[in-house]
């Protein structure tokens, strides 16, 4: 591969959650120096201080990779508050992907910046791999992009605002993802629940449910996928599962506001596509996540998009724990409501019936939900509606507000997620459906 300038990788630097760097040649010039009773001494440039410190407080972990150890260089990424450090590494690729694994971050979302061949075999990780502008030619022509600036002067500080720029405002890229099918998976999951306190770790099939729901982001083929947690215990979880998890505000009103929150951290754009995957639907298959994502980049006018599936029985429709949906000619949802819709006049007078009509497109909503990010933002920052707190639907707020919401239908309803003991019986006793 031969390298560019950092500027024409925006789209890839925009997804990345994880820094490796070298440090003689990248955070130092590479000069060696010793003091007058032999200690070593080296000189790190505060703008690569500054780039490393700006990472770390957008939330990219800085891994840090060297094959010497010294008092000085402790002493410096003590004061940076960089806790990834590698010295006297004789194999970065292995102590790079070790780190990976405990994070939860994948090579797609590593950016790896070095000057010397020994940092070839991180390069090989993929990822984005950039030289610095002074680095050995072999590394130059195998990396995908290098820096102005040369090693130890800027190099790392050019690659931090080059991530931050791209994670902050790359509005043309962001929109190309979108254009080209790209979405991110957030899962909210709350510790507290009322009726099965620390649902999220309860077992099945020998892992624990927020696991499942993880797998089943993954298995969407997004982007990203982050569960939006309230407690240590739920992010362990996660992590140990080879996850990614962010600790959230315990106030949060609904998993909404907790999915806003991790858009608003990660700096995702107005126009990026994220799906909302509630933490205790274990059997909503990844290609229902994948469809409601589509569903959205498919229909620019709408703000949001959601799923429906037929409603085949008439006790179903007529059950106010079940939400029902009226979609207009376009696919567009129009209400959601606990009670039956559409109301057929003179037949549901006198109560339920025995069978439902023929003929009526009686939907039952699915609550899985995709969002552009602004339109998500905009909904956490409106008070609720009165209408949204009459039927105590979150998203009749969206629709008083005037967000259109396209509303494709699954012919076959996925299993539905865990409220109860009986639930969870269920769930259990469909683990054949959760191949992983």
């Amino acid at each position: 591969m031969s390298s560019r300038p950092l500027g024409e990788l925006r789209d890839r630097l925009a997804g990345i959650r994880l820094v490796a760097t070298d440090v003689d040649g990248v955070l130092t010039d590479g000069a060696l120096h010793y003091g007058p009773d032999g200690e070593e001494l080296k000189s790190f440039h505060v703008r690569d201080g500054m780039g490393v410190r700006l990472l770390i407080e957008a939330g990219v972990r800085v891994v840090v990779l060297s094959g010497r150890d010294s008092p000085p260089l402790r002493r410096r990424l003590a004061e940076l508050g960089v806790r990834d450090v590698h010295v006297d590494c004789a194999d970065k690729r292995a102590a790079l992907e070790k780190t990976m694994a405990e994070h939860g971050v994948p090579a797609s979302a590593v950016a790896m910046i070095g000057d010397d061949v020994l940092d070839l075999p991180m390069f090989a990780l993929g990822g984005v791999a950039v030289a610095v502008r002074d680095a050995h030619p072999r590394v130059v022509e195998a990396a995908h992009a290098r820096t102005e600036a040369h090693g130890g002067r800027g190099a790392l500080r050019e690659l931090a605002d080059a991530i931050l720029d791209a994670r902050a405002g790359a509005t043309p890229d962001a929109r190309a993802d979108a254009r080209g099918g790209a979405f991110r998976v957030v899962i909210p999951a709350r510790f507290g629940a009322t009726r099965l306190p620390g649902k999220p770790l309860l077992p099945i099939a020998g892992r624990p449910m927020i696991e499942h729901v993880y797998r089943r982001g993954v298995e969407s083929g997004a982007k990203d996928v982050v569960v939006a947690c309230d407690d240590e215990r739920i992010a362990a979880a996660v992590q140990a599962a080879g996850g990614r998890a962010l600790l959230t505000s315990p106030d949060h009103p609904s998993g909404s506001d907790r999915v806003a929150e991790v858009a608003a951290r990660e700096r995702w754009p107005d126009d990026a596509i994220v799906v909302n995957l509630q933490g205790d639907e274990p059997c909503m298959p990844g290609s229902a996540v994948r469809l409601v994502a589509e569903a959205l980049r498919q229909n620019p006018d709408a703000g949001m998009a959601t799923l429906a599936t037929p409603v085949r029985e008439a006790k179903e429709l007529f059950d106010p724990n079940v939400v029902k949906v009226v979609r207009d000619e376009r696919g567009f949802a129009r209400w959601f409501s606990r009670a039956p819709i559409p109301w057929l006049r003179g037949v549901f007078d006198a109560g339920t019936p025995a069978r439902l009509p023929e003929g009526v497109p009686f939907l039952r909503h699915l609550g899985l939900y995709a969002y552009r990010v602004g339109v998500l933002r905009a909904l956490c920052a409106t008070p609720v509606h009165p209408l949204e707190r009459a039927e105590s639907l979150e998203q009749l707020r969206a629709l008083a507000c005037g967000v259109a919401i396209a509303c494709p239908v699954l012919e076959v309803a996925p299993s539905p997620g865990v409220d109860s003991e009986a639930d969870l019986a269920r769930v259990q006793s469909e683990v054949p459906k959760l191949a992983d």
